[in-house]
């Protein structure tokens, strides 16, 4: 069977939901979306390929969310329908504690869902498939469960190979002379694990700063098999937000290792599920550990686990840069925003006013900085709140797509690909269009000045009030930051590189001033930096580093309360400084 449309401007007509460089997907039914694929595409191939998945559907797991009837436009083939997925994420929001923290996951919860994978990606093995791009944003999850996406780019033993994989979750083994990847079961289990460890530890294993050599990527040193958690873990430094992760199995990190550094095969599956067996909680952590220990391995050093280092507090002159406490809410769970925090009932507080919103599952909440204006935004709307929480207006916007509050302006994507600045006033919501984008990344200062970043595949349209900048660039722009220098009245944008490096670029009135891939950040996420008179501010463990880019030098501020994950804004004269749940001014 299959879902004939008459035209091509039929399913165009379709609400479209997502863009990438091979296909379309547009909203068909409650239940249903299809994919389409584009013109550029071998639709021949793809084709056969999801034919070859229909028929073999009934020996996959529920999850795998995959071709369920083909499309065509007057009977030729363009796609397929597939399974709509509700309140879902990339698996990459497993790295993320703010994610975390406001879903209220474990580790353990963590690690429930990252054993699921590994068993039904056993299945899929079973079956004779092959996913080819095992990596953290080539899978989904809601919570409890995890789904396996993009399915016409895998491959079934004898008759097709993958079409895709990412360079950072790929086992160097799999590269032949000519450049080409060989995929195999063995070299997923790699693959696997690579992925497993990320999420289970929230860094890479060939993450942090390999210290003898600062400038070897983390490409390379898989390739050299120069892990954390090896016998070279000593000369790595990993940043401070990351904690431990011995609260894992023995056998399980020694499994890492010899995946990692030893390059042997093997299904680390099994490990996950013993290790799920055998949980217990810490209070003292608020987490997980293997329950086989005597005691919590981060409590006691007598289980022979060392706790990440602890960075001592710098010692503070009369006349030098003095520490103060700007906010510290005794019921805050984790500071949302400059002007509101979670509170560890799971509401939105203002911190001015103390107005409190319960947090539904899967939305955001966002305040005014009178408070009496409130938002609240899902993956497709989001809903004006008064001052009494009767709703005043609901905006419907691009699923998925960015959106930013600056106090009682919200700037957003709408359906038709505009971005959209609504000003909320006594008299009503007055909309101002800003321009078409196209699959956009963006960030408004403080004053109201706009960037605006169309990732078109391998091409970047830059527009700032001033000008229109075109950038190549490779891979997804997932983790950037995008700040606005008051000062110079320059723009700064960083994004990490498919390689796991980080390209710094700066934009003047009418010109690119900076463009280079030469500094490493600490900040997680990358957005926590700052960037002030031609300076950029980077967190850091027990410090804040300043980098003048004009100059090319660089300057450490030692600061105790700073970590990788602290927010920075430096204000001229000193540095606001936002952790998890306090708020701190420096200078």
């Amino acid at each position: 069977m299959a879902i004939n449309f008459p035209s091509k401007s039929r399913i165009e007509s379709l609400n479209k939901l997502a863009e990438g460089g091979e296909a379309t997907i547009y909203e068909y039914s409650r239940t249903q979306v299809i994919k389409v694929f584009k013109p550029s595409v071998d639709l021949a191939r793809k084709e056969q390929k999801v034919k070859c998945f229909i028929a073999m559907r009934g020996k996959f797991p529920k999850n795998v969310i995959g071709p369920e009837e083909e499309v065509t436009v007057r009977g030729k083939f363009v796609g397929y329908a597939m399974r709509k997925l509700v309140d879902s994420e990339d698996l990459h929001m497993l790295t993320k504690p703010k994610y975390l923290a406001a879903a209220r996951l474990t580790n353990q919860d963590v690690l429930r869902i990252i054993t699921s994978l590994g068993e039904d990606l056993g299945k899929i093995h079973a079956a004779g498939a092959i996913v080819g791009d095992v990596s953290d944003y080539n899978f989904q999850m809601n919570g409890k469960c995890d789904y396996f996406i993009d399915v016409d780019s895998w491959g079934f033993e004898g008759k097709y190979s993958p079409d895709a994989y990412t360079e950072l979750f790929t086992c160097p083994d799999s590269y032949a002379a000519d450049g080409s990847v060989r995929f195999s079961r063995e070299n997923e289990y790699y693959n696997f694990a690579v992925l497993a460890f990320n999420m289970l530890a929230r860094i890479h294993p060939f993450g942090g700063t390999y210290l003898p050599d600062k400038n070897l990527s983390p490409l390379e040193r898989m390739k050299r098999r120069l892990s954390i958690v090896g016998k070279h873990k000593a000369d790595v430094k990993i940043p401070k937000i990351i904690g431990s992760w011995k609260w894992i199995s023995p056998t399980l990190e020694k499994d890492f290792i010899e995946i990692f550094e030893q390059g042997k095969k093997m299904d680390i599956t099994p490990d996950l599920q013993e290790l799920l067996k055998n949980m217990k909680h810490c209070s003292v952590h608020d987490m997980y550990y293997y329950a086989k220990y005597d005691e919590c391995p981060l409590c006691n050093e007598n289980a022979k686990v060392k706790t990440a280092p602890v960075v001592a507090k710098a010692t503070q002159t009369a006349k030098g840069p003095q520490i103060t406490i700007v906010f510290a809410g005794i019921d805050c769970a984790y500071i949302l925003s400059k002007v509101h925090y979670m509170n560890k009932k799971g509401e939105a507080v203002q911190m001015e006013t103390g107005r409190k919103f319960p947090i539904p599952k899967g939305k955001k909440v966002d305040f005014s900085k009178d408070g009496k204006v409130l938002y609240v935004a899902d993956d497709d709307v989001i809903e004006i709140y008064d001052s009494n929480d009767q709703v005043t207006a609901t905006i419907e916007r691009m699923h998925r797509s960015n959106y930013l509050v600056r106090d009682r302006e919200v700037y957003y994507v709408d359906k038709g690909s505009n971005l959209v600045k609504l000003s909320i006033t006594p008299n009503g919501n007055l909309p101002t269009y800003l321009g078409q984008v196209y699959n956009p990344i963006f960030e408004v200062s403080e004053d109201g000045k706009v960037l605006a970043s169309s990732l078109y595949p391998k091409t970047a349209i830059i527009v700032t009030p001033d000008y229109t900048f075109e950038a190549n660039y490779t891979g997804k722009i997932n983790e950037y930051a995008i700040q606005y220098d008051k000062q110079t009245q320059k723009w700064l944008l960083v994004y990490q590189l498919p390689n796991g490096k980080y390209r710094t670029m700066v934009f003047a009135k009418n010109k690119v001033e900076y463009d280079e891939d030469i500094i490493q950040y600490n900040a997680q996420p990358l957005s926590n930096i700052d960037f002030f008179n031609n300076t950029v501010y980077d967190p850091a463990d027990g410090r804040i580093i300043g980098t003048n880019l004009a100059k090319n030098t660089a300057k450490e501020f030692p600061c105790s309360v700073v970590d990788e994950s602290s927010k920075l804004e430096f204000t001229g004269r000193g540095f606001k400084i936002y952790n998890k749940d306090n708020i701190y001014y420096y200078g």
